[in-house]
């Protein structure tokens, strides 16, 4: 199953977040500092590990005396078959039942989804599990039950219907055997838990926690397979040496293996300890010492290495320790903040491979640019802090906060995009076309027809595999007036479909209000005749029934296009140049734009 909603309620700079819905395994939280990144993604660690601490309440909320935090979290059953079979044995071993006193398992497989809330009441130091009520109707339907007769206080016989869960009122138990179910959730922060340059095997021995590294190097200990430092350490030489050169190999293949990439320009790590005495104190202490090799074969402490490697050795020792878990769900907070740009390209493709190869979700926060993938701007949600509602999470596809929260958090992903809203790429009303081509005719003939002022036109970078959608995607995000305008070709037609599909929610209507195809013109070229061609290249030869994107040449659209524009600045194309019948077309189109934007204003 996968996390696919989120609603946390009084927690830090949180008051309601309303539902933070995750749209894809790889999810990026986008704001500036201090907008409420951290604390969705600490309130999730709260929920998974039970602890909520008195000081993560919302100060707000505190003052009011409302000591009670929430955490819902929705999952979305992707395999029913398993989840099924799981919950029974679940329930089975839990409630000592049979297999047969299932009687109805088809009304289990209704389940697609269901939500746990953990509520914890400071007042009263108590936790309370629930789950969702309609997954609780459906299991009294499926599970046995029987009619016995009972006496009320009237003293009438009345007929009680019992199951062989009392389902009504175990519905915490229930709903902790469902969370049982739900994958890990783990919050990875950057440098919170490095491999030490040692660590001393007494420490190891006494579980002494606060030693510097002890939870990385268990982590180690962990994928070591059979034998742990201490044990190693009691070894003979001969054997300690063999027994540390086999797991040393074991680990640093299992590490290139899992990751398969690049780490900071290296692709060969090979991670290594030796079990020494060392001078603590004025004494002799049996110490383990632990090294990073790369390409160069230089043996290095941990510190020594880049913080790049650090970063990619340590989060790779927290997943590895718990592969045993299964699918997980991954929080990283900030990865990368201390990293130059190449690394933290290094570290997204690395989140991809996480999602797409491990199957993990991972949700992470960040306001780098380079930790943004501008082909899934719809996996973005915005953070941002209001004054009147505390953080709230938006995708970025819609506009239900105020614009003027926004332009922070916006600020990484425009950068992402190559956008500076500052000097103006978009306006207040934006006409979206496919290419520069397109961007130098429609700038042409809104001067032609005094047009010119009214709207701020965005060239796109093609439409094919869905480039368009980030222009989409950041006018909606930003609250910007936009509508898109397409040729009448195979490609168009497609996004349109999938415009109407995963933008208007299926609504034919609302999808003609911002999408307009040029109807039968394949190539703006088209909408001009042969006698306007030849304004811009009087060599042009053409019939009026020819293509005249093929006439023109796609090696030179965009030129073309250009000196048109340039010829219409400079005065050398008037209105009165142009035929007639093209001058019915461009009015035409610039008047459906006026009417959707007059519509969009009231």
């Amino acid at each position: 199953m996968k996390l696919s909603k989120v609603r946390i309620k009084n927690y830090r700079s949180i008051k309601d977040s309303g539902d933070i819905v995750f749209t894809d395994d790889l999810f990026v939280l986008a704001g500036q500092n201090e907008s409420g990144k951290s604390s969705v993604l600490e309130a999730l660690k709260s929920y998974e590990e039970e602890t909520f601490d008195r000081d993560t309440l919302n100060f707000e909320e505190e003052q009011e005396e409302n000591y009670i935090q929430s955490v819902s979290c929705t999952y979305k059953i992707i395999d029913s078959e398993k989840f099924i079979k799981d919950l029974i044995s679940e329930l089975k071993e839990k409630f000592v039942i049979k297999e047969e006193d299932f009687l109805d398992v088809e009304k289990i497989k209704k389940i697609k989804e269901f939500t746990i809330t953990k509520e914890y009441d400071h007042n009263s130091d108590t936790l309370t599990i629930k789950l969702n009520g309609g997954i609780i109707g459906l299991l009294k339907g499926a599970v046995l039950s029987s009619v016995v007769t009972n006496t009320n206080e009237s003293g009438e016989e009345i007929e009680i219907k019992e199951f062989i869960i009392d389902v009504d009122n175990k519905k915490d138990e229930i709903a902790v055997e469902f969370w049982r179910l739900t994958p890990n959730i783990i919050l990875f922060s950057d440098f919170s838990d490095l491999l030490p340059d040692k660590i001393l095997i007494s420490d190891l021995e006494s579980a002494n926690k606060d030693a510097k590294g002890y939870g990385a190097v268990r982590k180690l200990e962990s994928i070591m397979g059979n034998k742990t430092f201490l044990e190693i350490s009691n070894l003979n030489n001969a054997q300690k040496k063999a027994t540390t050169s086999k797991i040393i190999n074991a680990v640093s293949v299992t590490f290139t293996q899992d990751w398969q990439q690049k780490i900071y320009g290296n692709n060969d790590v090979r991670i290594s300890f030796s079990i020494e005495n060392d001078n603590v104190a004025s004494k002799a202490v049996k110490t383990v010492f632990f090294y990073i090799e790369t390409q160069d074969n230089v043996p290095l402490e941990p510190r020594k290495r880049s913080k790049g490697m650090i970063w990619f050795l340590s989060a790779w020792l927290s997943l590895k320790s718990k592969e045993n878990d299964g699918k997980l769900i991954i929080l990283f907070d900030e990865p990368g903040l201390y990293l130059h740009v190449k690394a933290q390209k290094d570290m997204l493709n690395l989140f991809k491979y996480l999602t797409e190869k491990k199957e993990h979700q991972i949700i992470y926060s960040t306001h780098s640019p380079s930790l943004i993938d501008i082909d899934k701007l719809y996996n973005i949600g915005l953070v941002i802090n209001t004054k009147s509602k505390g953080t709230l999470v938006e995708g970025l596809t819609t506009s239900k906060i105020n614009t003027s929260y926004k332009k922070d958090a916006l600020q990484p992903i425009a950068e992402a995009m190559g956008l500076d809203i500052d000097v103006g790429v978009l306006g207040e009303k934006n006409i979206l076309l496919e290419g520069l081509s397109d961007f130098y005719y429609f700038q042409a003939m809104s001067k032609i027809l005094n047009k010119e002022n009214l709207y701020k036109f965005v060239p796109g970078i093609g439409i094919k595999n869905g480039k368009i959608y980030h222009l989409i995607s950041f006018c909606l995000g930003y609250g910007l007036d936009w509508v898109l305008i397409m040729d009448d070709g195979t490609h168009p037609q497609e996004i349109k479909k999938e415009l109407k599909k995963n933008i208007f929610n299926d609504n034919g209507e609302d999808t003609a209000k911002k999408v307009h195809i040029l109807e039968d013109i394949n190539g703006i070229e088209n909408i001009f005749s042969c006698d306007d061609l030849l304004l811009i290249d009087e060599k042009i030869q053409c019939n009026e029934e020819d293509d005249k994107v093929k006439k023109i040449g796609n090696a030179r659209k965009i030129i073309f296009a250009k000196t048109f524009l340039q010829k219409v600045n400079g005065e050398k194309i008037k209105k009165e140049n142009i035929s007639q019948d093209t001058i019915e077309k461009w009015e035409k189109i610039f008047e459906w734009v006026k009417i959707q934007f007059e519509n969009e204003s009231n």
